[in-house]
C-alpha cells in the first residue's frame, strides 16, 4: 500500500534513529531499510520480511493508535496476526480472574513476554544500553510492568494466597487535588498528615509511609525523607559543579502508555481553561553515581505543562484498568517505575513528570532563606519551602504566540533563572552553586534536583529585593530566615511546620554538605533523644 515507506520513514525519524542505527536493532542490512522506506519491496509481506515489518513495529510503535496504522499500511491484516505477534506489537490479552484455564494463559503469556524481554534486551545490548533510543527503553519497561502483573496473578495459584502489596497504602491520607479558586490544586494542606508523628528513632526512619509504599512498590530501597525519595547524588554530598554534570537534550518527546494518553485527553479540557501549556523537560535517564565516569550524564527531553497537570492531580483515582480487569490507580499500575531512570540499565518512567530544581539558598551572613508558598500556586500552597522552586523550562512559545526566552540549557540555568525570578537576586551576587542529589518527590512523581546556592548578599538584603523587585514575587507570601548553623537547622526540622514535601529533605541535604552525614546523624539522634 503506498504510503507505508513515508509513515516507517516519519517513525524511524520520530524516535531520532538513523538508518544504520535501526539496521542495528532489528538485524537486517540499511539497503533493506531503505528499499522498504521507498516502497521498492511489494506487499504483501510474507515470510522472512513479514516478521522483520513485525519487529520493526515492535521497535517504532509508541500507541496503539501508532500500530494500528503502521499495520493498515503494511497490508497486515490484525485478525491473521498470531496471539504471540498480537503481543509483539503492543495488543495486550485480557484474562479475567476465574476463567477456564487461567493459569495456563498466565503462564504461556509469561513465556512470551519473557522471551520479547529477552530479544529487547539482546537488541539494546547490541548498540548499547547507554545510548539506546528512550522509546526501546519504555518498551521494555512496559513489558517488564506487564509481566509483573502477570506474576503477581501466578503467585496466587503458587501460594494460595493472593499476592501481598504494600499494606501501608491504604493507610495514608492523600490530599491529592482540591478546587481552590475553579483551578485544581496538587498538594492543598498536604503536609498536615506529616507533622503528626515527626519525633522518629533516627536519621534513617523520617521516610514517610508514601515513601516506604513507592519504594515497595518499585523493590528498591533508598535514603528517604518526608515524601522525598533520593535517586542518586553527589560523592558524600558535596555536590556536582557545571562543569562535572553532562546534559543531553532530546529533540522530540516520549511516548506514555495508551492509557495514559487516553485518560490526558480526556482531562485535557480541564486543564486548558486555566492553565498555560508551557514547555518543560521530564527526566529520561542519567548515569548512577557509581559510575566509573568522572561526571554526572543526563538526558532530557521536553514536556507540556498540559501534558503531565491533566494527569497528576488524578494519580490516586481508580481511572486504570489492570491485567484482570480490575480498576487501579496510575500509581498502583506504574509508579514501581517512578524511580526508574539509570542510563546504564533497562526501563525508565513510565510517567510523564517534570523537572523540578529545588534550592536552598544561603546567605552571606550565613542564613537559610525559608519562602512560604502562596495560595494561588497550583502545588502545595501555603506550604513552606527552603528555598524556592522552579520548574525546568524548555524551548517554546510564550503565552503571546512568541518563542520563549527562558529555556533553561542545563539544572544550574533553572536555578540561576529561578533565583532572579523569585526573590531578584542576579548571577553577578551567586557565590557558588552546586547541584547535590537527584530525588522522587511521591506526590508528583517529579524528578527533584536540590540545589545549593552560596550568596554574596545577606539576608536582609535580599528580603528587601524579594519585596519589590521579584518577577514571581506573588508566588510566595511570606519570607523568613533561619540560622544555617547546625543546631539551629536541626530544631527547626522537628518544630511544627506545614512543610513543602521535599524542604526537610533539603535541610538535611544541606547539613550532610557542610557538616558530615556522621554529624548531622548524630546531631537529630541527640535532638531525638532529649
Amino acid at each position: 500500500m503506498k504510503g507505508y515507506g513515508v509513515f516507517l520513514s516519519n517513525l524511524r525519524s520520530s524516535v531520532g534513529l538513523s538508518l544504520e542505527e535501526l539496521a542495528r536493532l532489528v538485524g537486517t542490512s540499511k539497503s533493506t531499510l531503505s528499499r522498504l522506506e521507498n516502497d521498492d519491496i511489494a506487499q504483501p509481506f510474507k515470510g522472512t520480511m513479514r516478521k522483520f515489518v513485525l519487529s520493526l513495529a515492535q521497535v517504532l510503535c509508541t500507541s496503539r493508535r501508532e500500530t494500528e496504522r503502521y499495520l493498515e499500511l503494511a497490508g497486515v491484516d490484525r485478525s491473521l496476526l498470531t496471539d504471540v505477534e498480537e503481543i509483539q506489537v503492543g495488543f495486550l490479552p485480557r484474562i479475567a480472574p476465574g476463567s477456564p484455564d487461567e493459569q495456563t494463559h498466565l503462564e504461556r503469556l509469561a513465556y512470551i513476554y519473557k522471551d520479547f524481554l529477552e530479544q529487547l534486551g539482546a537488541k539494546e545490548a547490541e548498540v548499547g544500553i547507554s545510548s539506546s533510543p528512550p522509546n526501546l527503553k519504555l518498551k521494555i519497561q512496559e513489558y517488564t510492568n506487564i509481566l509483573q502483573e502477570v506474576q503477581k496473578r501466578l503467585d496466587i495459584f503458587d501460594s494460595g494466597e493472593g499476592p501481598k502489596e504494600p499494606s501501608e497504602l491504604q493507610a495514608v491520607r492523600i490530599h491529592h487535588a482540591e478546587a481552590l479558586e475553579g483551578k485544581i490544586v496538587v498538594g492543598y494542606q498536604y503536609g498536615e498528615e506529616l507533622n503528626s508523628d515527626i519525633i522518629k528513632s533516627s536519621l534513617y526512619s523520617l521516610a514517610s509511609l508514601n515513601a516506604q509504599w513507592l519504594m515497595q512498590l518499585a523493590d528498591i530501597e533508598r535514603f528517604a525523607v518526608d515524601d522525598c525519595i533520593i535517586l542518586t547524588n553527589s560523592k558524600n554530598f558535596q555536590g556536582w559543579d557545571p562543569n562535572e554534570i553532562k546534559t543531553t537534550v532530546l529533540s522530540t518527546r516520549l511516548p506514555i502508555p495508551d492509557d495514559l494518553e487516553k485518560l490526558k485527553q480526556e482531562k485535557l479540557p480541564v486543564i486548558e481553561k486555566d492553565y498555560f501549556n508551557s514547555s518543560h523537560y521530564r527526566l529520561v535517564s542519567f548515569t548512577p553515581s557509581f559510575s566509573d565516569l568522572d561526571q554526572l550524564e543526563v538526558t532530557l527531553a521536553p514536556l507540556g505543562f498540559h501534558e503531565y497537570y491533566s494527569i497528576t492531580p488524578f494519580f490516586d483515582e481508580p481511572l486504570l484498568t489492570a491485567l484482570d480487569g480490575s480498576n487501579v490507580s496510575i500509581r498502583q499500575k506504574y509508579g514501581n517505575t517512578a524511580l526508574t531512570y539509570s542510563s546504564t540499565d533497562r526501563g525508565t518512567s513510565l510517567i510523564p513528570a517534570p523537572v523540578s530544581i529545588q534550592c536552598v539558598v544561603v546567605t552571606a551572613d550565613q542564613q537559610i532563606i525559608l519562602m512560604r508558598r502562596s495560595s494561588s500556586v497550583a502545588f502545595y500552597p501555603n506550604h513552606w519551602s527552603a528555598s524556592f522552586e522552579e520548574t525546568m523550562n524548555a524551548p517554546g512559545l510564550d503565552r503571546k504566540g512568541r518563542p520563549s526566552r527562558s529555556d533553561d540549557a542545563d539544572f544550574f540555568a533553572a536555578a540561576l533563572r529561578g533565583l532572579e525570578e523569585e526573590l531578584a537576586v542576579s548571577q553577578d551576587d551567586v557565590e557558588s552553586i552546586k547541584v547535590i542529589s537527584l530525588n522522587v518527590e511521591y506526590l508528583t512523581l517529579s524528578m527533584d534536583v536540590i540545589a545549593l546556592i552560596k550568596l554574596r548578599l545577606t539576608g536582609e538584603e535580599i528580603r528587601e529585593n524579594w519585596i519589590v523587585e521579584a518577577w514571581d514575587r506573588d508566588e510566595a507570601s511570606k519570607f523568613a530566615l533561619l540560622s544555617a548553623h547546625l543546631p539551629a537547622v536541626v530544631e527547626k526540622l522537628f518544630s511544627r511546620t506545614l512543610w513543602h514535601p521535599t524542604a526537610r529533605m533539603r535541610l538535611i541535604q544541606f547539613l550532610f554538605h557542610t557538616y558530615g552525614v556522621k554529624v548531622v546523624a548524630s546531631a537529630v539522634k541527640a535532638k531525638q533523644q532529649s
